[in-house]
């Protein structure tokens, strides 16, 4: 005989059978007063067999509105065109039990946030003969963890804003330091010079000296000039790349014959290499992140002391080691270096804006290479290893 639904009842079982036992019973009462869950059956199919007064809250539907229609009528439509409500079952049908989180549709066509859990209801021969449904909104929960998604976004949008505004601070404040000095020796060279002339005591000694240490200042200015316009064009991705057979034996050899006079008196030695070692680069951002780091060697150790240059290659590339006699790196130093306008704890007597290492980290970065620094093993003094990964074989 068929149970007939109580009246006033949202639940519809609907199907003829004997009368259900007392634990059946209550079953169903407990199923059908829970309103904070929609709890029901979908046939193998797919059709809605009951209904509860959670289903009814959550999805809008009485049970003579929805009983007997396909579940896929609370999906949005392109979940419905994209064959999901079928994949669902058919994932429950193969394992058991499948849940999902995705957007719903109501009745009245407004969508909510839901978790679903559907699992297969086996017979005893194994065969999947119904669907358990359960249906949780999620709706204020994904509004709150949106509104926190938000808030933290928020904060590291006004977190970063403060780090650019401190970045730019420092930044002004160490370029106006650095340029200070070319720019007053420049000055005080040019008024040396005009006090001279308008006296009448210039000599040719007094003209070549004035004239060098112009000289010198201008380069000065250069060399800050290019680093600041090198980290600009990095910065907007609009910095040059491009790669070709380069021997890095004989760039690094090049180098160093470009400032013979300071590799000599700051004896900076290329100690061991190969003939050649071959490596798909763009020669003339190689050899500025190398003279980087040379550069960076030379300006930390004494002028006495050495630096010494080596190059060793395997199948995965080419490594190059710059090993100084300075003052080290300090016990925070390895990384920090390696930032914008970044200086380890015991340099900050050193001239230099901190740029020379930043920029020479991102030109091994754009050949794939990495390029990290550590303490001497042997002794004061920093050791830095460069490596180029091969990417072509030898010309």
């Amino acid at each position: 005989m068929q149970v007939p639904a109580e009246p006033g009842s949202s639940h519809a079982w609907g199907t003829e059978r004997s009368i259900p036992t007392p634990g059946e019973l209550s079953f169903r009462l407990l199923v059908d007063a829970v309103q904070d869950y929609a709890i029901f059956l979908i046939s193998a199919s797919g059709e809605v067999l009951t209904w509860n007064l959670g289903a009814h809250r959550i999805k809008g539907y009485t049970p003579d509105e929805i009983i007997g229609n396909h579940f896929s009528v609370f999906y949005p439509a392109e979940d419905r065109d994209a064959g999901l409500p079928e994949r669902l079952l058919e994932k429950a049908r193969r394992e058991g039990r499948v849940e999902h989180e995705g957007w719903r549709v109501r009745k009245d066509g407004t969508r909510f946030w839901a978790d679903v859990v559907i699992t297969a209801l086996r017979d005893e021969t194994g065969e999947t003969v119904a669907f358990a449904k359960v249906t949780r909104d999620l709706t204020e929960r994904r509004a709150a963890e949106d509104q926190q998604r938000a808030l933290v976004a928020e904060q590291r949008a006004r977190a970063a804003a403060e780090e650019a505004l401190l970045a730019r601070d420092r930044f002004l404040s160490i370029a106006a330091h650095e340029l200070k000095t070319p720019v007053t020796s420049l000055r005080l060279a040019a008024e040396s010079l005009f006090r001279a002339k308008t006296s009448g005591r210039l000599t040719e000694d007094r003209l070549s000296s004035s004239l060098q240490r112009m000289i010198t200042a201008t380069q000065r200015l250069g060399l800050l000039l290019n680093e600041l316009l090198d980290v600009a064009r990095l910065s907007s991705g609009a910095l040059p790349y491009d790669p070709e057979p380069t021997d890095v034996v004989a760039l690094i050899r090049e180098a160093l014959s470009q400032y013979s006079e300071l590799a000599e008196a700051r004896r900076i030695r290329l100690v061991s290499a190969p003939e050649s070692a071959w490596v798909q680069a763009d020669p003339r951002r190689l050899e500025q992140a190398l003279t980087n780091v040379i550069d960076n060697a030379v300006k930390f150790s004494a002028d006495s002391e050495p630096v010494d240059v080596s190059i060793s290659e395997d199948e995965q590339g080419v490594a190059i080691d710059v090993v100084d006699r300075g003052i080290g790196l300090g016990s925070e130093g390895a990384e920090r270096i390696f930032e914008a306008f970044g200086r380890a704890p015991n340099a900050e007597h050193v001239p230099g804006m901190g740029l020379g290492l930043y920029i020479a980290r991102q030109m091994v970065a754009r050949h794939g290479g990495t390029i990290e620094a550590m303490p001497r093993q042997d002794g004061p003094g920093a050791r830095f290893v460069i490596r180029i990964p091969r990417r072509s074989a030898e010309p």
